[in-house]
């Protein structure tokens, strides 16, 4: 026979095995809501480690002392009344709706802290879930670029820059690989890893195309140097014109326009040649920067050409009525003086717009002399006209409010 002390209660009701399921439910849910909440919030403080951030996790911190003493509320109802035979069944079923309830009130807190900060936890979420997608794309990523540098070396059209961009994958790639836990470090490195890798199968795959281009515009880069050859050469009689039909500030900012332009020209055959002994060695990416390098230094070229001679032509222009020019900045300006009488802004522009009528008639005032200074004449009226442009656009903009 059993003694009194070893005997243990009767087995316990369907109600009390129904409030130890219920409280077991309620705990393996909150376990799992608690979890899911703390990554998030671990989540936002590794990609954003501002005030608003810390003061978010303060707040967590509340909740999750809430939900461990549910926890151990459960876990001291289940360990005192295990309801398996070996212990007490009296006073279970209230020790596990009490621990319920517990459980209960920690998941609302749960929920509440989650709606009132969801962005901010939402998309540290996201960015949690996404990181081994993002990681694997990268790994494969970096697998195609690998074929598509191999397949392009063997077609014998190599890509420099491809070759560049693979390098650079590998490196983050082995940095990422080397990387703690931490989200941020890990995300950026699996988003610039994807990015390179990519970048390197493009360029690879559209090697064909670099090269097919780069030997077309050797031949029309060639052609523009013969044009840009000729524009020079253009330069110095343009000059002298200058000098001999007007007074010299009007050339002044042109000085040494002939030699800047052969520099340039000079340049340019250096990039050409450069271009040329790329493409003999199957470097089209090189080829490409020189060819663009050489463009740049004949558009100086071009430039300084068009410098010279389109001042010959404006002042020879100026010179043959002077009147034209006022005429039209005259216009500009009355329209600008009409739309601020209209738009009752009298006190705000009216000054600024009598100021460039008085500059207007300076500006002919000043054409003196046997060899008046046409190009600060042109300037002064070109600097009213766009002060006039500048008060309507103000206008306009004050009175659209």
């Amino acid at each position: 026979m059993f003694r009194r002390s070893d005997r243990h209660d009767d087995a316990p009701d369907e109600r009390t095995q129904a409030a130890r399921i219920a409280a077991t439910q309620g705990f393996l849910a909150l376990d799992d809501e608690q979890r899911a909440a703390a990554d998030a919030v671990r989540a936002a403080e590794e990609l954003d480690g501002t005030t608003a951030i810390r003061s978010i996790r303060a707040a967590w911190e509340q909740v999750s002392a809430a939900c461990d003493r549910a926890t151990e509320a459960y876990l001291a109802a289940t360990q005192e009344f295990p309801l398996d035979g070996t212990g007490r069944v009296a006073g279970a079923r209230a020790a596990d709706e009490r621990a319920l309830r517990d459980i209960e009130a920690a998941r609302e807190a749960i929920r509440r802290f989650r709606t009132s900060h969801s962005r901010t936890l939402d998309e540290a979420t996201a960015a949690l879930t996404a990181l081994p997608q993002t990681v694997q794309e990268a790994r494969v990523a970096l697998v195609d670029a690998r074929k598509a540098v191999q397949d392009a070396d063997a077609s014998g059209i190599r890509s420099r820059r491809a070759v560049d961009q693979l390098a650079q994958a590998e490196e983050v790639a082995l940095q990422l690989e080397a990387a703690g836990s931490g989200l941020r470090q890990r995300r950026d490195l699996a988003k610039r890893t994807l990015d390179l890798a990519r970048s390197a199968a493009t360029l690879a795959a559209e090697a064909p195309r670099t090269a097919a281009t780069a030997r077309a515009s050797l031949t029309s880069v060639a052609t523009r140097r013969s044009a840009a050859i000729t524009k020079t050469e253009r330069i110095e009689p343009a000059m002298s014109a200058l000098r001999r039909e007007f007074s010299e500030p009007c050339s002044r900012d042109l000085v040494g326009s002939e030699q800047i332009a052969h520099d340039a020209i000079a340049a340019a055959d250096a990039a050409i040649s450069a271009a040329t002994r790329h493409a003999e060695h199957g470097e089209w990416d090189d080829a490409a920067d020189s060819i663009g390098a050489a463009r740049a230094q004949l558009r100086k070229a071009e430039d300084r050409h068009d410098a010279v001679t389109e001042r010959l032509a404006e002042l020879r222009a100026v010179r043959t009525d002077p009147s034209k020019q006022a005429t039209d900045t005259r216009f500009v300006l009355r329209d600008a003086q009409r739309l601020v009488v209209d738009r009752g802004l009298v006190k705000e522009f009216g000054a600024v717009l009598d100021a460039q009528s008085v500059r207007l008639a300076n500006a002919q005032e000043r054409l003196t002399g046997v060899h008046p200074d046409y190009w600060l004449y042109l300037t002064e009226l070109r600097g009213v006209r766009e002060r006039a442009k500048d008060v309507v656009a103000e206008v306009r903009k004050a009175t659209a409010r």
